[in-house]
């Protein structure tokens, strides 16, 4: 298909490419970069977008860093970037929709396209996002520091304490500080989104759960759908509510 979906995150940039007619198809990940923090850089993204054919390709974004968004829309002139005024798949009880990121668009939008009338969407990365559809209808949501960004400034911040990776360890007490650190961020960070999203259930029983973003795959849990292209399938989602209307 002649489509570039480009996820732009607060650290990484996805771009991928259908691979057929299909809603529910296979995506081919073609590109995935830092995400640009100036013009410069922003500009580079959009050289690395055109060689993958972006200037003769629909190519549509969902970006939350407003200097891409400015530079792409200036030289790509064939991109469409979410926001809060297109057709969306639910109900929406938001209010100041025009703050809402367009990542979050997309994954409640992935949701109402696999059938979910309610669902929670946990989008763990940069930030940890837990999006909430009820009855069909976007209610809105729980933001908080992502779960490794949130230990990282801890550890920045406390000149006793320095950084250790976030990753999977068992749960004991640490003998030294280092492996306090890294048991604590990674239990407590995890634990604590997990225990936010039963808790949210216990609200919603009906309600299922789909798991994205770079650190999603350390909550999953029986029933809890974890797919990373979750957003991407949204954007995909909306770019084709968007042709059916026109």
């Amino acid at each position: 298909m002649n489509l570039l979906l480009v996820d732009l995150g607060n650290t990484r940039c996805v771009v991928a490419r259908p691979l057929d007619a299909d809603l529910a198809g296979p995506l081919q990940r073609v590109l995935e970069v830092d995400t640009p923090r100036n013009a410069a850089d922003s500009a580079r993204l959009a050289v690395q977008l055109q060689s993958l054919g972006a200037e003769t390709s629909t190519v549509v974004a969902a970006s939350v860093v407003p200097v891409v968004s400015e530079v792409l829309a200036a030289r790509l002139p064939n991109v469409r970037l979410v926001d809060h005024t297109w057709d969306f798949p639910f109900g929406t009880a938001i209010r100041g929709a025009e703050t809402v990121g367009a990542d979050r668009w997309c994954n409640v939008a992935a949701a109402a396209q696999a059938g979910w009338t309610d669902a929670l969407i946990v989008d763990a990365g940069t930030a940890t996002t837990i999006d909430v559809l009820t009855g069909g209808v976007f209610e809105g949501g729980l933001i908080a520091p992502g779960m490794a960004f949130a230990a990282r400034q801890l550890q920045l911040t406390a000149p006793r304490l320095w950084p250790v990776d976030f990753a999977p360890c068992d749960l004991r007490p640490g003998r030294d500080t280092s492996e306090a650190l890294q048991i604590g961020a990674f239990h407590v960070g995890v634990q604590g989104v997990g225990g936010t999203v039963q808790a949210l259930l216990a609200a919603r029983p009906r309600a299922r759960v789909a798991l994205t973003g770079g650190l999603g795959r350390f909550l999953v849990r029986a029933d809890w759908a974890y797919e990373p292209d979750w957003t991407l399938r949204g954007l995909r989602c909306l770019h084709d509510r968007g042709l059916r209307a026109c």
